[in-house]
């Protein structure tokens, strides 16, 4: 734990990019592996139950994926990766 008087701003935005970097790197993870899944089932796209971040999205249309991301009330919100 770190103590009050060793709160910068600095500290607060490693920190920050810190836990970001970690729940980025986590929803990419479970899209790979989604993905995988999908792909040894003979399928083009997946839907993976999960809210992602913008970041998320980003790099998996970097690496060439189609991504929609909905949000029901009833079913809550999934992810829909495509590479058809």
């Amino acid at each position: 734990m770190v103590n009050d008087n060793e709160i910068t701003a600095k500290w607060a935005k490693d920190t920050t990019q810190n836990v970001l970097n970690v729940k980025i790197e986590k929803q990419i993870n479970d899209c790979l592996r989604g993905i995988k899944n999908a792909v040894s089932r003979n399928e083009m796209s997946v839907n993976i139950d999960m809210y992602a971040d913008q970041l998320t999205k980003k790099e998996l249309e970097k690496r060439g994926f189609k991504i929609r991301q909905h949000s029901d009330q009833r079913e809550g919100s999934f992810l829909n990766i495509n590479w058809e």
